[in-house]
């Protein structure tokens, strides 16, 4: 397969134990998933997420999900060009 037609990342598992977890956001955090504050000044929040029980959770590999962090499953969906841009 050619570089250009790599396949598209899809969602990336991840455990977490019960309680509160702030999940990042902006994608700026140097903890991965969790955040660190990095976000200030961005106009973005954390994703504040309660757990009752330990969850695995499917986050947004690809970086198109609507629901970001969490994976909406956009990775599967064709790209949508603009109508006025040329297909390659």
């Amino acid at each position: 397969m050619p570089e250009s037609e790599s396949p598209t990342p899809g969602p990336e598992p991840l455990a977490l134990p019960a309680g509160v977890h702030h999940l990042c956001s902006c994608g700026r955090s140097r903890h991965g998933w969790f955040c660190d504050g990095a976000h200030l000044g961005s106009g973005r929040v954390s994703f504040e997420l309660e757990l009752r029980e330990p969850t695995t959770l499917a986050m947004c590999g690809c970086g198109r999900s609507h629901r970001y962090p969490l994976c909406d499953g956009r990775h599967a969906a064709p790209e949508r060009r603009p109508w006025w841009r040329p297909w390659r």
